[in-house]
């Protein structure tokens, strides 16, 4: 490679960073590529060591499971959810498209539409939780009330996704330098400075089954729910992007992030299992010195608020492809930017109207019920990808209202549907106790139940799929497909 082409690949991200970004979910072409794989690492680390972590982080606590079985849990759960996760960001660099397009050629232009809407009501509620949570924070803080530091950190966020691509990769590559940081003095000066009984690492005849399945579950559960996102900041990547690299690279901050910041919210919980769990950061915090507790919300909340812009800006994307699979459009600058403002401005309207301690009381329930509707599509999509047609699509095609993809694709439709069925014996939630969850007391078994099984009946439901057919179809697509890849506005 060119020293200069490569130099500006990797410098490209920092230079576009304040020019709003012109497309959508359309291709991104070769001459716009660029990037380094480090990027993948530090965007996803600040996007999952952010402040909501932390309600995952506390639910073995207030379980009644000691520290280190959480903290156990948190890992095994982390480490099961990061690998589907990290294994969607090899497609970003390889198709230059956004995750939720790629939905198609399993699902059909229509059949495809409820998965849709499912992503963008996890990047919606995802949405209302953090302004709910950052507007508290803002009011714990004595900044402002809770109602406008919702609103203007909403607001901020949505600017931040408006920007988009750029811009969301330099805040959280240089959120994650500070974040590192102080997440190293909270957990040294807590560990040094005497703060955690020795009694809260005890194994021996402290290990509870069921909360520490739940708690396993949960933080597979959290991790999986990113799964929508993940090719949406790695398709500007060059094609050459190594898959392994990007897969390591992204699972690597995805999985340190989020277990670091569990990690964080399990301490202060053990330590003030009493208290809310951003009072219990900020008291907990104030050990290690004074003040210090609200460095740590503070470095957090502005992670918070980018990881929302984040969701704003998957949502948009989302939400347009779901309406160009009904009405076929021009992707654009402006339509992504109205996206943008419908999904972020809604959203931030009922995060501040929620109550303030409906992320203590209701996330668990909400987290349970995302996950469990977006499991069965990371299985089927990662099959179809990796095994089925190992990672041969037409980037034309998907986009032809009478391409070979068709409107609707039965395989992945039943797959989808079969296995969601299949979990709901396995479901324990609020509202909801499957027969198998109550049978094992309560433990919730449905993820790991119905990720293999989707992923099994695809593959099986795909044995006659005439894949000759299809990729003679695809060399003759998407030839010449840059030089017809026009920039657009």
């Amino acid at each position: 490679m060119n020293k200069n082409i490569g130099t500006e690949r990797a410098t490209g991200v920092e230079s576009r960073a304040m020019l709003v970004e012109s497309r959508s979910i359309d291709y991104v072409p070769l001459s716009e590529r660029h990037g380094r794989l480090g990027d993948q690492a530090t965007i996803w680390f600040a996007g999952s060591a952010q402040l909501l972590s932390l309600a995952t982080g506390a639910i073995g606590i207030a379980l009644g499971l000691n520290l280190a079985w959480t903290l156990i849990g948190l890992a095994l759960g982390t480490f099961l959810g990061t690998l589907p996760v990290a294994a969607h960001a090899s497609q970003g660099p390889h198709l230059g498209l956004p995750q939720m397009v790629q939905t198609r050629p399993q699902f059909g232009r229509y059949g495809a539409l409820f998965i849709w809407l499912v992503a963008v009501l996890v990047y919606w509620g995802y949405i209302v939780l953090n302004v709910n949570l950052m507007g508290a924070t803002a009011e714990q803080l004595s900044l402002s009330s809770a109602t406008t530091g919702g609103v203007v950190l909403g607001l901020v966020s949505i600017a931040v996704a408006i920007f988009g691509y750029n811009l969301l990769h330099v805040g959280q590559r240089y959120t994650t330098f500070v974040l590192v940081v102080v997440l190293l003095i909270y957990v040294g000066g807590l560990l040094y400075g005497g703060h955690l009984p020795d009694g809260l690492f005890s194994l021996a005849g402290s290990f509870q089954f069921t909360p520490f399945l739940m708690v396993t579950s949960a933080a597979l559960a959290y991790q999986l729910s990113w799964a929508f996102f993940v090719s949406d900041y790695s398709r500007y990547m060059p094609p050459t992007t190594s898959h392994r690299s990007i897969i390591a690279y992204t699972g690597l901050g995805a999985g340190l992030g989020v277990f670091g910041m569990e990690a964080v919210g399990a301490m202060s919980a053990a330590l003030y299992p009493k208290e809310a769990i951003t009072l219990g950061l900020q008291l907990s915090g104030d050990l290690v010195y004074p003040g210090f507790g609200a460095v740590v919300l503070t470095v957090g909340g502005i992670a918070l608020l980018i990881f929302n812009g984040m969701c704003a800006y998957g949502g948009a994307l989302t939400l347009i492809t779901a309406l160009d699979s009904v009405l076929p459009r021009s992707p654009s600058r402006a339509l992504r930017i109205k996206a943008i403002a419908l999904i972020g401005v809604t959203a931030t309207l009922v995060g501040v109207l929620l109550p303030a301690d409906f992320l203590n009381t209701t996330f668990y329930t909400v987290l349970a019920v995302l996950a469990y509707l977006m499991a069965p599509w990371t299985a089927i999509n990662l099959v179809d990808y990796f095994i089925v047609r190992k990672g041969r699509y037409s980037v034309r095609e998907i986009f032809n209202v009478r391409g070979i993809y068709g409107k609707w694709n039965w395989r992945g439709i039943a797959a989808y549907v079969l296995s969601f069925m299949a979990m709901i014996p396995f479901m324990y939630l609020s509202f909801y106790q499957g027969p198998i969850a109550r049978y094992f007391g309560g433990v919730d078994y449905a993820f790991f139940v119905g990720i293999p099984v989707g992923a099994m009946l695809y593959w099986l439901f795909c044995l006659n799929l005439d894949l000759k057919t299809e990729f003679e179809v695809i060399s003759a697509a998407d030839d010449n497909l840059d030089r017809d890849a026009a920039p657009i506005v």
